[in-house]
This record gives C-alpha cells, sequence and structure tokens, in this order.
C-alpha cells in the first residue's frame, strides 16, 4: 500500500497536498459529509484515504487550501 500512496503523491503534487486533501476531507466526514465509498471504517482519515486510492474524491483546481470534490463517477460536487 506504501507504493500506492507515493504514486499518488506525485499523481496530486506531493505528499504536503496529498496530507491536505486528506485532512480537508477528513473534517468534511467529521462534519457529517456523505461517504463514497462502502466501509465499516468509523476514522475519517481512513475513510478520506481509501475515497482517494478508490478516486471517489479528487483536488478542485485552483482553491487554496485544496477543496474536495465528488468524481464524475460519483456526479456531485461537494
Amino acid at each position: 500500500m506504501n507504493y500506492k500512496i507515493d504514486e499518488f503523491a506525485k499523481q496530486v503534487g506531493g505528499s504536503l497536498r496529498l496530507t491536505s486533501l486528506i485532512i480537508s476531507r477528513a473534517r468534511q466526514i467529521i462534519r457529517k459529509a456523505p461517504i463514497f465509498v462502502d466501509t465499516k471504517m468509523d476514522d475519517p482519515v481512513q475513510i478520506a484515504l481509501l475515497e482517494l486510492l478508490q478516486k471517489k474524491i479528487k483536488l478542485s483546481d485552483g482553491n487554496v487550501p485544496p477543496q474536495i470534490s465528488e468524481s464524475k463517477k460519483a456526479g456531485k460536487s461537494l
């Protein structure tokens, strides 16, 4: 799994950007945002990471800090 995380960090612009994305999404989950993966986990950080790895969420372009938007597969924006 480490390899996937390293590759994904490269795809989104580095490990700091990936960390920001995961933290932002975890905060949304804590605030009761919809969860886009089926899981029994209750840790918002693990859920956010799983959503990223399954490409259910992605970075929005041009926003600082990074905003989460649901992927085209899911069909909506947060």
